[in-house]
């Protein structure tokens, strides 16, 4: 869960994106960020794919931020 949350950080600061904008452009509350990030949440595949998509990562990139 850890290394996921990392991921998602370091995609979303690569992006210039604060939790709060990742929240509102993938559709999520912003404590959903904050928990996925922080290991503290697995995020279902539907929350896992609005964060990916609003990241605007392409299906081999989304793939590696799964792992």
């Amino acid at each position: 869960m850890r290394v996921l949350g990392a991921r998602l950080r370091a995609l979303r600061a690569e992006a210039g994106l604060t939790g709060a904008a990742l929240a509102q452009r993938a559709g999520v509350g912003q404590p959903t960020v904050s928990k996925v990030e922080t290991g503290r949440m697995v995020p279902s595949v539907d929350v896992l794919d609005r964060l990916c998509r609003a990241l605007a990562l392409d299906e081999s990139a989304a793939r590696e931020a799964a792992r």
